[in-house]
């Protein structure tokens, strides 16, 4: 018998579930749509009918299955789903209706953070325990892994580095309500805004086509990014200062520019770090993917497994 684990990633669109062996290598992988209906309440019936189904199409045993690792898009705590706007919850009891389907011991933890365990287990090329997770796409979100294990705080609000507040010129008013969060100028929203703020007229409506302006020397192009990656750099600078990582990991839409968003967001993170730090850390591109989450929520079950010694 091999022992597996499950990790999960629930979206908005799509539940993607894979099984693991205790390794990390992955056995299998599916999805299933997320259906929305009725406030999400039909999710975990989905969830627990897709595993079984799966499992014995494979001829393979639940038995073997030690935990399941979620993640899931928004605040956790140990047993409940504080709330997954774009799913309908609050308070939901998601830990105790999958584990009384299958009597299988199950974990929760937000999308993002298990997108950053991903990271952490399988992206890098060496063996790590402390990373920043920075995901830059339409928001900035974002995970901290301290000696291995999640920082999710008091209040399931560890990591939100993307509501980190900035002082600027102009307020913007976050989608969480506050004004001039970092989402609001270092997100490719921002950063699109920045651009055509700078044009005085709508000059762009995606980063791809803004990468392109700065490719072609186009002076309000490179401005705004530069605009852009300052406000990242400050708040990436301020972290690594507090935390002392090993490795900065940058996601996200915006991190497909490659170069050309990394290397002047480096610069811009050395500006800001303690001396002592600059030169002297890593930052890469992440490199799972969509497969980060999955990853992640199976490894939060290794090493709670480990943590035990179950």
């Amino acid at each position: 018998m091999i022992n597996k684990v499950m990790g999960i990633d629930i979206g908005g669109t799509s539940i993607k579930l894979a099984l693991f062996d205790v390794t990390g290598l992955m056995l299998d992988q599916w999805s299933i749509p997320t259906n929305i209906a009725n406030a999400g309440s039909e999710i975990p019936a989905a969830i627990v009918d897709s595993i079984k189904e799966r499992m014995s199409q494979n001829n393979q045993d639940l038995a073997e299955v030690l935990g399941i690792g979620i993640g899931v898009p928004g605040p956790v705590t140990d047993q409940v789903v504080k709330r997954a706007v774009n799913l309908g919850w609050t308070d939901f009891p998601l830990k105790q209706m999958i584990e009384n389907s299958l009597n299988i011991p199950v974990v929760l933890l937000n999308d993002a953070n298990a997108a950053a365990l991903g990271e952490l287990w399988k992206g890098s090329t060496e063996q790590v325990r402390n990373i920043v997770f920075v995901t830059v796409g339409t928001g900035v979100g974002g995970g901290i892994i301290v000696d291995g294990k999640i920082v999710n705080g008091e209040h399931s609000s560890g990591g939100e580095i993307g509501h980190i507040p900035v002082q600027a010129e102009e307020e913007r008013i976050c989608g969480c309500g506050n004004i001039n969060c970092l989402e609001c100028y270092g997100s490719a929203n921002g950063m699109i805004k920045t651009l055509n703020l700078l044009a005085d007229k709508s000059v762009v409506s995606n980063t791809k086509e803004l990468f392109a302006l700065t490719q072609q020397n186009d002076s309000r192009a490179k401005e705004a990014l530069k605009i852009t990656v300052d406000y990242l750099g400050r708040a990436i600078a301020g972290i690594i200062n507090t935390l002392d990582p090993e490795e900065i990991v940058i996601g996200g839409g915006v991190s497909e520019a490659g170069t050309l968003f990394l290397s002047p967001l480096k610069d811009a993170i050395e500006r800001y770090a303690f001396p002592q730090i600059v030169g002297n850390f890593r930052l890469r591109k992440a490199i799972l993917g969509n497969e980060a989450g999955m990853y992640g929520a199976a490894y939060q079950v290794v090493s709670t497994l480990k943590e035990y010694a179950i």
